[in-house]
């Protein structure tokens, strides 16, 4: 059993502007279960994963690959599908990734 208290949780940024993140769980096939924390305007840019990827929005509004989302909507991408994540407004998504981390265009 593994748990994560909110109250002792970590978030450390990342190489983005506004967007920090707070892993709460490395999956044994390297990917990450996560806490995404982005700042309204924070852009993400355009990337695949390796293995297939799973975002909730716990809150604000984000665009994930074109499809925009709300606090309660659920997105599932398939290994290799491109897509970029734009915060509409402050939010925090949960991502699990099952493999390895993004390849990012640059």
């Amino acid at each position: 059993m593994l748990k994560s208290h909110a109250s002792e949780r970590q978030w450390l940024p990342t190489d983005y502007d506004g967007i920090d993140r707070s892993v709460l769980r490395l999956n044994d096939g390297g990917g990450r279960t996560s806490l995404v924390r982005l700042v309204a305007g924070s852009r993400f840019p355009r990337h695949a994963h390796v293995g297939s990827e799973e975002v909730l929005v716990i809150e604000g509004k984000v665009v994930i690959g074109g499809a925009t989302l709300a606090a309660g909507d659920y997105l599932y991408t398939e290994a290799g599908e491109e897509h970029d994540v734009q915060a509409l407004e402050n939010s925090v998504i949960y991502v699990a990734s099952q493999k390895q981390t993004p390849i990012v265009e640059k």
